[in-house]
């Protein structure tokens, strides 16, 4: 492949790659070194490795190398401190094709997935591959993909019922709930959150964060009020744009202190998401530079 076909096929090709590697990962420097990989592999390739499709030699490559990562990251997190979430990303002033697809939610849904599940799953329900195109990629014929696909689907949808919640709606909510834990109108908090609201929240241990998550209205609400009351005053919330939807993030010293996501069925706020692993923010951090003044 020559260097101008080459710039060609990653400029196109890229976004897709790095969108489902980090479905699969869940983690964004993951995801970029796969996707860097896959190329590679695919520049490199042998003459009689050519392939009519490179956008499917690529994707059956990406997910590959990104199934092999993800078993590597679930050995490693048995040591975790408390939750482990995935890595927001940042995708202000960037095209999304489907915010629902690669919304936090959704991503740290396929966490409680095992490493073929998620995989399989991805691959057909996100990416429409054939069940015989999958079978490569996670060493299993295709009546097994079935099965597996079918089992990973029963859960998804049995653990989180699709809304569809336009923008607008999800930002107001956003910012209703921003302002209730900031003037600490716990009565205001907990209208706003559903009955069963769930806050989880991740620090790795570096940073605050339970290590189970929270349940309950009442809990979740009192126990943001508490933690907004400690945190200095001069620490400030600005919006940004996290995985396709309004985010949050709290700034101190022109330093990210936490990431917070919300998942809403358009009425109330069903979770709370608090990223606080400061190795998880560093690419928030860079973006809150770019945007300040």
């Amino acid at each position: 492949m020559d260097r101008v076909t080459s710039d060609s096929v990653f400029t196109e090709l890229r976004p897709a790659m790095f969108a489902l590697a980090y479905r699969i990962t869940g983690n964004r420097a993951d995801a970029e070194e796969i996707v860097q990989d896959a190329f590679v592999r695919l520049h490199t390739a042998a003459p009689q490795d050519a392939v009519r499709s490179l956008k499917a030699y690529l994707t059956t490559i990406t997910a590959r190398l990104s199934f092999n990562r993800l078993r590597d990251q679930r050995a490693r997190r048995e040591t975790y401190v408390g939750e482990w979430l995935p890595e927001p990303l940042v995708t202000e002033g960037e095209s999304v094709t489907s915010a629902e697809d690669i919304s936090f939610a959704f991503v740290a849904l396929l966490e409680r997935l095992s490493p073929v599940e998620r995989v399989v799953f991805v691959l057909r329900n996100v990416f429409e591959l054939p069940f015989e195109e999958i079978v490569p990629v996670v060493g299993r014929d295709a009546a097994a993909c079935r099965k597996i696909f079918s089992r990973a689907r029963a859960r998804i949808r049995e653990e989180r019922p699709r809304f569809a919640v336009d923008r607008d709606r999800h930002l107001a909510l956003l910012r209703s709930f921003a302002e209730a834990a900031a003037g600490g109108d716990q009565v205001k908090l907990i209208a706003l959150l559903a009955d069963s609201a769930a806050l989880h929240t991740d620090g790795g241990g570096k940073a605050l964060a339970t290590k189970r998550p929270v349940l309950g209205s009442v809990a979740v609400a009192r126990f943001l009020i508490a933690v907004t009351r400690a945190r200095a005053s001069a620490a400030k919330l600005h919006e940004i744009e996290l995985n396709g939807q309004p985010g949050l993030v709290l700034m101190e010293s022109e330093r990210p202190i936490v990431a917070v996501l919300i998942d809403t069925d358009g009425e109330r706020i069903v979770t709370v998401f608090a990223v606080a692993n400061p190795a998880k923010l560093h690419a928030i951090t860079l973006a809150c530079l770019r945007m300040m003044p």
